[in-house]
């Protein structure tokens, strides 16, 4: 069943989170704003995809939510007539698997002090999950956005500015 606290709350601290990255950058009110909103749908959308539709990858539901928010995010710059850069990367970071780099770290140090060759090997497979889960969520989020970005990439000038592409015959 579907606690819609738990989704509420997670969106929350993601917003929260998308916010102080985007507060980083010195942007204006209004991008600050979106980062936020789009930080919270990101990280709302791969939540309920793990806990809810119990997608078995981490990478790959965070690739669906960084396409999704890519998406998304050509939607609003358009809107409020500002690059989708500037607001999607910031609501992008709180979905860096940082935990997942962590134990990668932490389980190659214990293996490098380890004297156990039954705790090294359980410590460099540990170390090897880790770091594997670690660059493929980064992967996914770099490629889902990006693509995105690629695919609208002619309508990503027209947001700024009101000229039109002119195109050689």
């Amino acid at each position: 069943m579907i606690s819609l606290t738990s989704i509420i709350g997670d969106m929350f601290f993601a917003a929260i989170a998308g916010l102080g990255f985007a507060y980083a950058c010195n942007p204006p009110l209004k991008t600050l704003m979106l980062s936020a909103l789009l930080a919270a749908i990101a990280h709302g959308f791969r939540f309920v995809l793990i806990e809810y539709l119990h997608f078995q990858t981490l990478a790959i539901a965070t690739f669906l939510a960084s396409f999704f928010i890519g998406c998304l995010s050509i939607a609003l710059a358009k809107m409020f007539k500002t690059p989708a850069e500037i607001i999607v990367f910031p609501a992008l970071i709180p979905m860096i698997p940082g935990i997942y780099a962590y134990k990668a770290i932490l389980n190659l140090i214990s293996f490098i002090r380890s004297e156990s060759m039954e705790l090294k090997t359980t410590y460099l497979i540990s170390f090897f999950d880790y770091a594997f889960t670690t660059l493929s969520v980064t992967l996914a989020l770099a490629i889902g956005v990006s693509v995105t970005l690629l695919i609208f990439f002619e309508q990503s000038f027209m947001m700024t500015r009101h000229a039109k592409i002119h195109r050689r015959k």
